[in-house]
């Protein structure tokens, strides 16, 4: 048996996984990255959970995320968009973590600004992707936390 043959068989599993890339692109889901204070988070997309709908120039993004592990989990993060493309004048952001139930944060539109890098519906799927950055308050103490988030997502997109 030469290196060639083992090489050959071992790239076949490969070789399907990366022809399967496009098509599993194409499903919704998605990462939330960022930080909350000087925490990090990283959060999946709940894609069952998420959603886009658009109507002409208007949209109503629903995106629900999750952190299960870490320091910081489980943390929940939801991101609600309304309004006229390109700049949507609505964004609401809550933030609930699990373990301390006196930690939920929030902001809107007065506190945080959001920047959308992309949106782009096609074949019932919406992509989305963008950067949130601002303040949130919450938390046991009424404080107020910095956080920016990235999101990289593909969102269903209803009728």
């Amino acid at each position: 048996m030469s290196i060639f043959s083992t090489m050959s068989r071992a790239g076949a599993p490969l070789l399907i996984g990366l022809l399967a890339l496009p098509a599993l692109a194409d499903e919704p889901g998605g990462l939330v990255t960022g930080s909350f204070g000087d925490k990090p988070l990283e959060l999946t997309v709940a894609s069952a959970l998420s959603e886009a709908t658009i109507i002409g120039n208007y949209t109503d993004v629903s995106l629900l995320a999750a952190q299960m592990e870490g320091d910081q989990g489980p943390v929940n993060l939801e991101l609600v968009i309304s309004g006229e493309l390109p700049t949507p004048a609505e964004v609401a952001l809550t933030l609930t973590f699990a373990r301390d139930m006196g930690r939920n944060w929030s902001g809107d539109q007065d506190s945080l600004t959001l920047s959308l890098d992309e949106f782009a519906p096609g074949d019932g799927i919406v992509a989305l992707k963008g950067t949130l950055t601002g303040q949130v308050s919450g938390g046991p103490a009424s404080e107020t936390r910095s956080v920016t988030f990235s999101f990289d997502t593909r969102l269903e997109e209803l009728d």
